[in-house]
């Protein structure tokens, strides 16, 4: 998990990124931003992914769909949401499928076994605050190690498409395993003590 890796490892990670996302569209783009997210963390919590994705990064999205969390029309679509809006949608009459990726391949699960929607509705700007939502995204989850390398214009009649590339493998597997580097260390030290107790014994019986 993020929160638990060194600084130094954190700060290698914001400098030089570990995933690169390219995509068509803005909305697949974000996809694609949350596939590496979990492909890189994948020992995140939904609570976690949440904390690192907060709603206010998308804060445009309501203004297309304010009728989706009925009668809670200020609350945030955000990035991510659980798929329990699944049931929420359908006790108000609502297309859960018109605001969030739902269909198979595009959704994803937290270590915790919760499903994860991601929010279809990204504002190419904001005309009151000139703000871009994906960009915000983008800028945000650099720190993370995840790197928007390419937005593409989706074409007419293609529902657009991200590609995820690696490319820092010894931080790649560093991230994602973590316990490994610690597993050989106790090892170690465990061999080093037998070691120790062997000597210790041997130079006494002398």
């Amino acid at each position: 998990m993020y929160h638990k890796l060194t600084t130094s490892l954190k700060e290698a990670i914001k400098k030089s990124g570990v995933i690169e996302v390219s995509g068509k569209a803005m909305n697949r783009t974000a996809l694609g931003v949350v596939d590496a997210l979990l492909t890189l963390y994948p020992n995140l919590t939904f609570a976690e992914l949440k904390a690192m994705l907060p709603d206010d990064i998308n804060p445009s999205a309501p203004k297309n769909y304010k009728s989706l969390f009925k009668p809670y029309t200020q609350r945030l679509y955000g990035v991510v949401q659980s798929g329990a809006i699944r049931k929420e949608c359908e006790a108000n009459g609502l297309d859960v499928t018109a605001s969030h990726f739902t269909a198979e391949g595009e959704t994803f699960k937290t270590a915790d076994g919760m499903e994860v929607l991601v929010s279809k509705s990204w504002e190419s700007s904001d005309t009151e605050t000139g703000e871009n939502d994906l960009e915000n995204l983008i800028q945000h989850v650099a720190q993370y190690g995840v790197r928007v390398v390419k937005v593409e214009k989706k074409e007419a009649f293609n529902k657009g498409s991200y590609h995820l590339e690696i490319i820092d493998s010894a931080l790649f597997n560093a991230i994602r395993q973590p316990k490994k580097k610690w597993k050989w260390l106790w090892i170690l030290l465990t061999l080093l003590t037998l070691l120790g107790a062997i000597l210790f014994i041997v130079t006494k019986q002398n």
